[in-house]
């Protein structure tokens, strides 16, 4: 076992989360002032141990927010939430400095985000090195060939690495230690607001915001668009995937165009949906346990989770569809820039809706 791994493997069995994480490294030694740039109350904010904590978390779940000193910056860890991983909470973190967000909730949603002074320098999948976003995407390669963190290794292997390098990022090395310790709790009462769209796309402007359709959702961001976001995030899903003329996609689009003829025929396109991206998956599994052909196993990944979103496009009611599609859609693997920035967009629209919809508590 190498000495990553190791410490790794030590920092787990003293009480480290490996299943579901959101880690955030901010240069910034203030403990307060960090928790206010994650939307937290510092006065909420109290000095808990390990009983303490958990009991915290069964209580508070995705509000709850932990922060560590690490020497000249602050390690926030997030056991149950996702706001380290917010373009905007990492704009605000990063000023004036940097910071370092890892998130992961599986293979299918795992990310990792650098910012520097107010700027997302570069940002991408775990599970996919080769597609990076941001001002610089290459800005931290020489620190993934350092950490030995490349495309082909196991999602452990990723894990363990992207800790790694958040150690040559912060110069703070994970610890059982540190996991035992005592952290600075406090709740995330008021979130960040998400801007509709991020400042990387304003400077220079890209053009399809000034299409009709993205014009419209952005000077109105109401429930009553919420169809039109759903239809949207659909149309450029099955052209991305080349799936405009499969019959499941047409029926998807029908439906959303026109409406059910029967209560029953939504929920059981749902499932066939479901169904097909099952199987298209199957098949992939079955590929890759031979000698895969990498475009054909990319295209079959990429029309599984195709496949899955179109069935969130189904759910009731519209506003949690338009959530629920924007964002399984800006998660499919190897789409173009351009369709990544209009998915990331429609999810912001929808966020907001579904945030005025139901207010945080």
């Amino acid at each position: 076992m190498d000495p990553i791994e190791m410490r790794f493997t030590k920092a787990i069995q003293a009480g480290l989360q490996k299943e579901g994480f959101c880690f955030t490294w901010c240069r910034n030694g203030d403990l307060e002032e960090v928790a206010r740039r994650f939307g937290a109350a510092p006065g909420t904010g109290v000095w808990a141990d390990l009983e303490e904590l958990e009991e915290l978390e069964c209580e508070h779940w995705e509000d709850l927010l932990q922060l560590t000193p690490a020497g000249e910056w602050t390690l926030a860890s997030e056991p149950h939430g996702f706001q380290g991983n917010r373009t905007e909470v990492m704009e605000a973190l990063s000023a004036g400095g940097c910071a370092l967000n890892v998130l992961w909730r599986g293979e299918r949603d795992s990310w990792v985000t650098y910012a520097v002074d107010g700027d997302i320098v570069t940002s991408f999948r775990l599970m996919d090195l080769s597609e990076r976003s941001g001002s610089d995407p290459a800005a931290l390669d020489g620190l993934l060939e350092r950490v030995g963190l490349y495309d082909g290794l196991s999602a452990w292997e990723r894990k363990v690495r992207i800790m790694a390098l958040a150690e040559e990022v912060s110069g703070w090395t994970l610890t059982p230690e540190w996991v035992r310790s005592p952290q600075f709790a406090a709740l995330i009462t008021t979130p960040v607001p998400r801007a509709l769209v991020p400042r990387a796309y304003l400077h220079p402007r890209e053009p399809f915001l000034d299409e009709p359709e993205f014009a419209r959702l952005l000077a109105d961001p109401s429930p009553a668009l919420a169809p039109a976001i759903t239809r949207l995030a659909v149309s450029i899903v099955t052209t991305a995937v080349g799936l405009e003329e499969h019959p499941l996609a047409e029926e998807t689009l029908r439906i959303l165009e026109l409406g059910e003829a029967s209560p029953a025929e939504r929920e059981a396109l749902r499932a066939r949906l479901h169904r097909a991206a099952e199987e298209t998956g199957q098949t992939l599994s079955r590929q890759l346990g031979s000698t895969p052909d990498t475009a054909e196993a990319e295209l079959l990944e990429q029309t599984s989770h195709a496949l899955y979103t179109l069935g969130k496009a189904l759910s009731p009611p519209p506003v949690h569809a338009a959530y629920a599609v924007a964002d399984e859609a800006f998660r499919i693997p190897r789409l173009s820039r351009t369709d990544v920035m209009r998915l990331h967009v429609l999810r912001n629209v929808a966020d907001r809706i579904l945030s005025e919809e139901m207010p945080h508590p």
